[in-house]
């Protein structure tokens, strides 16, 4: 009986030591997450969330769509300047060879926009086309060669010289030819110093963290298991 009471006596004691310590001592309570009340919170949040970024997402896309549009514009444009250039030394030469061979303009300018690149033979074709319907030479090709840029239109105005005024062709086109070509050349340099500047991002995105994850985390792996415990 005696020791029945002590017993009484002690959990007594024992719970109100218990029901009284520190809050640091006191046993954490794991609440629900996901009650009601926690499901309604963040439904709530996600909410003002979504109606704040409701009114950007269209600008945004708009804004994502211009970019786009624009960059590919601006390549597109590049592309075609480059081709123009590429494109330009040969034409010069295919109208030399011809004037060396004897041939006038007018017979040589066929059948040089017959052999000739694009997008140089297709505006060289387009002002045949012109000419026969009716135009004049000269002015059929400034028309179809001054849109193609400044080299195409140095191109134009040696040959409208020629037909307007007789100025002779060949030594123009020599002069001509040499300074596209080196036009050329120049932009073959220039392309090639931006060669490291476009590898840089492939250099820090895929190379440098392959070579991290290959030679430092296993040195750092051994050293971390040579450690004593």
């Amino acid at each position: 009986m005696r020791a029945a009471v002590l017993g009484a006596a002690v959990a007594l004691v024992v719970a109100d030591v218990l029901r009284h310590q520190p809050r640091w001592r006191r046993p954490v309570v794991h609440l629900d997450l996901w009650s009601s009340r926690h499901r309604r919170a963040v439904v709530v949040v996600l909410l003002l969330a979504t109606g704040a970024l409701v009114p950007v997402v269209p600008a945004v896309l708009l804004l994502a769509w211009w970019t786009r549009r624009r960059l590919r514009r601006q390549r597109s444009l590049r592309a075609h300047a480059n081709d123009v250039r590429r494109a330009l030394p040969e034409v010069v030469d295919l109208l030399a060879l011809a004037t060396t061979a004897g041939l006038t303009l007018p017979v040589a300018h066929p059948l040089v926009a017959r052999f000739a690149p694009p997008p140089i033979g297709a505006a060289l074709a387009a002002a045949d086309q012109a000419t026969q319907a009716g135009r004049a030479r000269s002015d059929a090709l400034l028309d179809h060669l001054a849109p193609l840029g400044d080299r195409a239109r140095a191109l134009a105005d040696v040959l409208v010289d020629h037909l307007r005024y007789g100025v002779p062709l060949l030594p123009a086109l020599e002069r001509t030819s040499l300074e596209l070509r080196l036009d050329r050349r120049r932009a073959a340099e220039l392309e090639a110093r931006r060669v490291p500047v476009r590898l840089l991002a492939p250099l820090v995105t895929c190379v440098l963290p392959a070579f991290a994850l290959l030679t430092v985390v296993p040195l750092l792996a051994a050293s971390l298991d040579a450690l004593p415990t």
